[in-house]
């Protein structure tokens, strides 16, 4: 288990303290929380033997689905399973050799609503098991700020301006950025030229930027699964998972900047 330190910190041009990882952290297992819509465990197949998924955990009142009886054209589309679709990308950039346990938890209802108890509950689960990252391709709409801070190192996406989001939203929990252990990812439109997406929320706090992808699944949900992946992969060769500070000193030595050649944006990227 990863045991995060709690030290001050700056955010931006430098960090205050950059604490080592002590060379007897055991780094057997990482812990992954997953927290997001509906999910099918025992759909997947060919996953990587280091990597094990628990069954998933409803925080919600709404009668539970049998995944028995979901087909793959649902499970590959509808709304409902968004959050599988999370973990498959998820599963892509996830690194190799590591010992990983990903924990799924729901907190959209049948209806797709979420709540504040819902999310109470499980940012509990989180704090109580242990988990050393959470990775959550979500935001509740609320300008609340019912907890001030996470357990864990959090990987969430920033958000774009949609049907029902607006871009003065105020999202949850990606209105407690900056926090040295809450990481926004952003996506950008990548081809021939790089070109900076106009249409994401938060971007005076955005972190890194990956690609929105393409096919029916795309936009910020996936590029932070990509990020959340990559970084694991990255840093924990590296040992410098934790504290929260030594990942994002790994991160910003992995980093590069991008240009969108219209725009003149730089925004930056790691591998």
């Amino acid at each position: 288990m990863i045991k995060l330190l709690r030290l001050p910190f700056l955010l931006g041009a430098a960090f205050l303290f950059i604490a080592a990882v002590s060379p007897t952290d055991a780094y057997s297992e990482i812990k992954v929380a997953i927290i997001d819509t509906g999910f099918c465990p025992e759909k997947l197949v060919k996953i990587k033997k280091n990597i094990t998924i628990q069954s998933q955990i409803d925080f919600t009142r709404h009668k539970k689905w049998d995944c028995s009886k979901i087909s793959k054209k649902v499970l590959n589309s509808s709304p409902r399973f968004h959050g599988h679709k999370v973990l498959l990308e998820f599963l892509k950039f996830a690194p190799k050799g590591e010992k990983i346990t990903v924990k799924p938890m729901v907190v959209f209802d049948l209806k797709g609503e979420q709540s504040k108890e819902a999310w109470i509950k499980a940012i509990k689960y989180v704090e109580k098991g242990n988990f050393d990252f959470v990775l959550s391709a979500s935001g509740f709409v609320t300008k609340e700020k019912f907890i001030d801070e996470l357990p864990g190192i959090w990987f969430v996406p920033s958000g774009r301006i949609e049907r029902s989001i607006k871009k003065n939203t105020v999202l949850f929990p990606q209105s407690l950025a900056p926090q040295v252990n809450l990481y926004l990812i952003g996506d950008y439109h990548d081809g021939r030229e790089t070109f900076y997406d106009q249409s994401l929320l938060f971007q005076n706090v955005i972190d890194y930027y990956f690609p929105v992808g393409k096919g029916l699944f795309k936009g910020t949900s996936r590029a932070v699964a990509e990020a959340f992946g990559i970084a694991l992969r990255s840093c924990y060769k590296a040992k410098e998972l934790s504290p929260p500070h030594a990942m994002r000193l790994c991160l910003l030595k992995k980093s590069k900047n991008l240009r969108d050649p219209v725009l003149k944006i730089d925004f930056k990227t790691y591998q």
